[in-house]
């Protein structure tokens, strides 16, 4: 992605100084700036993103455990029945 960016933005910072007619050591040093500039953001885009990536797989991935309960004796059962049917 921060090469896509950079090379896009080149591509149109180039056309443009040959076009206005800018000296070559002018344009040059305007695209190298321009590179290294759209590099950087690109790069940063990329950071932000992959961090959006981590939390949505850590939720997912937590999302998909199981929880193992410990098993309720028959005494707890019957507890919990009439504790049921007293409050309805």
């Amino acid at each position: 992605m921060p090469l896509f960016i950079m090379l896009v933005a080149g591509l149109i910072t180039a056309l443009t100084a040959y076009f206005r007619g800018f000296k070559l050591s002018t344009m040059l040093i305007t695209l190298l700036a321009t590179l290294v500039i759209f590099y950087t953001i690109g790069c940063i885009i990329r950071m932000v993103l992959d961090s959006f990536d981590a939390k949505n797989s850590a939720k997912v991935a937590d999302e998909g455990a199981v929880i193992e309960k410990e098993p309720v004796s028959d005494q707890e059962e019957r507890t919990e029945e009439e504790n049921g049917d007293s409050n309805s």
